[in-house]
């Protein structure tokens, strides 16, 4: 005798099981993080499509913009580099050329333009080559951050670094040459230097990607390692 419903006596089939999930889904547990939205999409160079929001979150990809605070930071720690040069070379330019004693302890015009060109040069050669080799200065590794060509975040060329250096450094170079001929000239051009500098640091701030009016120019952009302190 069999059992309605079954004709046979055969037993019913077994459940069908649920489909196993992928292979990597939650293999490893992850902070939740809202997805940036695609880099194509958002009018941004592909390679930003493995850069997390502005606020660092935990992950692989670990890297955000670089703001404005850890910029200065980097720049503050590059600056004593600046400032020791410039100090070496004037000792070693006023022993060279002395001192104006006509009108007091002052430099020499030679000593002041060939202080400034040495030093610009020295700076920039220190500046471009960390950027171009080390992909980022050594205030900037100190605090995590590194430079990149904005399209596709390959390391930046030779010529991209100069145009770089140049528009962040340019105004403060003329001020330099200009004070060794006109005091009054040159602290009138040194104040415009400084309005610059604040220039660069406001369009930083105001850009979605982080990017002065330098980087702007140049094609870079800086960002951040996020599981770095600073």
């Amino acid at each position: 005798m069999t059992q309605s419903g079954q004709p046979g006596g055969s037993p019913p089939p077994p459940p069908a099981s649920p489909p196993p999930p992928p292979s990597d889904w939650q293999s490893t547990p992850q902070q939740p993080s809202a997805a940036p939205p695609p880099a194509a999409s958002s009018g941004l160079p592909s390679w930003t499509a493995n850069i997390t929001s502005q606020a660092p979150v935990a992950g692989p990809a670990g890297y955000y913009y670089a703001d404005v605070p850890n910029r200065i930071i980097a720049f503050i720690v590059d600056y004593i580099v600046f400032f020791i040069v410039f100090l070496i070379v004037g000792a070693v330019t006023v022993s060279i050329f002395g001192v104006n004693t006509t009108i007091g302890q002052f430099q020499t015009t030679t000593s002041v333009l060939v202080q400034n060109v040495l030093s610009y040069l020295l700076v920039g050669a220190y500046f471009v080559y960390t950027w171009t080799t080390m992909r980022g200065t050594l205030g900037m590794k100190l605090l995590g951050m590194q430079i990149g060509q904005q399209g596709d975040g390959q390391t930046i060329t030779f010529n991209q670094g100069i145009l770089r250096y140049s528009v962040m450094f340019g105004p403060g170079f003329v001020a330099g040459l200009l004070s060794a001929f006109v005091l009054s000239l040159g602290l009138i051009a040194s104040l415009i230097a400084f309005i610059w500098f604040i220039a660069l640091l406001v369009t930083t701030a105001q850009s979605p990607t982080k990017q002065g009016l330098h980087d702007k120019y140049a094609h870079t952009m800086v960002v951040k390692a996020a599981r770095s302190a600073g």
